[in-house]
């Protein structure tokens, strides 16, 4: 046989019950609707009636009757349908961060509204448990046994109310109510919507979002900062500033990360000049008596560059970071450094050790493996000219063609240039006749 409260609500089944009462979903016989009914001590039902009574927002549970029965206080109030916020986070995990965001701006209203009270109203156990999520998306607080009235007239209050993690510190020291207990558990609940961690397996210790999702905006991290610090002077004082910043959040996000992408192209470009200067040498080749300088002053100096703008742009802290691993609760470490400048490093191991036998070779001359003749060209700067076989030189000023003495094949010589045409004819110079005076022991 069912039971039956005050000859006219059916008991159909307990939705809940905590520290304050027990709730149960009833079936209103005389108006044939759904309500919830919350059976619990006569001290705190009474403050919950009076509070319901005259608060009147769409965040807040409507209050339809109350009455004694057998010893016992019943609150008869509005049936929130839908799902708390903790089965909400339990079944996907976490809230995406403009969902989060949403829902967080929402529960500053519904607080600020409390808190803009005669006398002000302090909910002092804001919770994932006490957030119930409606069908259309919208949020209501439940569950308001543990508010708080903080000028009602007494001192103090008789009990403490508050969840630990979500409540802060100096909440278990005093009983009289401040609007910054409220404020640190939005705090919470938001860190905790971003990434699915229950604030009580490290309470007081919880560590910035961005360590759970790189994804997310360090803007998030400075909203979170301010509600749960203990240093009044940055923290927010009122729900209105931080519905405030909330509401600001997305266009100041956006700024971010148009900056954000502008100093990623301008590393991305820096490194990519700096492995241009690296590797194009490299290509034409580079001579012995230019490895491994002044070949690598470019680069390092355009390196050098690099780094000292990605430590600027990034201002990462000295200590070390951890990521977490949510799925198998552990931290990894963060990698110390960024895929471009490994890459770098790779590349300048490569130049040091797999090209160097190219770059001592000597294939960079304009010779050929089977003559004996050792000609080297030279610009107008007296620049060595790095030219392969069949390589191209463009230029609009003379070129001049020189052979070393101590390389002359005989200690007498005659030269003469051929010059081959794009059509085919040959230009000859003039016959040189060249004696070295010293030749080398053991040549011919």
């Amino acid at each position: 046989m069912s039971r039956v409260l005050f000859h006219k609500y059916e008991v159909l089944r307990t939705i809940g019950s905590g520290r304050t009462g027990t709730v149960y979903l009833v079936k209103d016989l005389h108006l044939n609707r759904l309500a919830a009914v919350k059976e619990s001590t006569e001290e705190f039902l009474l403050a919950e009636t009076e509070l319901l009574k005259e608060a009147e927002h769409p965040g807040l549970p409507a209050i339809y009757d109350c009455f004694k029965e057998q010893g016992h206080t019943f609150l008869v109030m509005e049936y929130v349908e839908g799902m708390t916020l903790r089965k909400y986070l339990e079944k996907h995990g976490r809230v995406p961060e403009r969902q989060a965001v949403k829902w967080a701006a929402e529960l500053c209203r519904i607080l600020g509204y409390l808190h803009s009270r005669q006398p002000a109203v302090i909910y002092r156990d804001l919770k994932p448990e006490n957030i119930m999520i409606r069908q259309d998306g919208r949020l209501k607080l439940i569950d308001l046994g543990g508010t708080l009235q903080a000028a009602c007239g007494r001192e103090k209050e008789a009990w403490c109310a508050g969840t630990p993690g979500y409540a802060p510190p100096e909440q278990w020291k005093q009983t009289k109510g401040d609007k910054r207990w409220d404020i640190y558990g939005l705090g919470a609940v938001l860190h905790e919507m971003l990434t699915g961690v229950h604030p009580a397996r490290n309470p007081y210790g919880r560590r910035p979002v961005r360590e759970y999702d790189k994804a997310l905006c360090a803007l998030l991290d400075e909203i979170i900062s301010r509600c749960t610090t203990e240093n009044t002077k940055s923290a927010f004082s009122s729900m209105e500033q931080v519905e405030h910043a909330l509401l600001d959040y997305p266009s100041q996000r956006r700024k971010y990360l148009l900056i954000h992408r502008m100093k990623r192209i301008a590393l991305a470009l820096m490194g990519g000049y700096a492995t241009c200067c690296l590797i194009l040498p490299l290509l034409r080749g580079v001579p012995e008596n230019q490895f491994p300088f002044p070949y690598l002053i470019k680069p390092f100096i355009v390196l050098i560059l690099f780094i000292l703008f990605s430590l600027i742009f990034s201002k990462r802290k000295r200590k070390r970071q951890f990521l977490r691993r949510q799925e198998k609760n552990i931290w990894l470490t963060e990698k110390k450094f960024s895929g471009l400048f490994v890459i770098l490093l790779v590349i300048f191991g490569l130049a040091s050790g797999t090209f160097k036998e190219r770059i001592s070779s000597g294939t960079a001359y304009a010779k050929e493996e089977d003559q004996t003749l050792w000609v080297e060209m030279r610009d107008s700067y007296e620049r060595k000219l790095l030219l392969k076989y069949d390589a191209v030189y463009i230029t609009n000023d003379k070129v001049r063609f020189e052979i070393p003495a101590e390389r002359l094949p005989t200690q007498e010589l005659s030269v003469q240039i051929v010059a081959v045409g794009e059509d085919g004819e040959q230009y000859r110079s003039r016959i040189f006749h060249i004696k070295a005076e010293k030749m080398e022991a053991g040549s011919q």
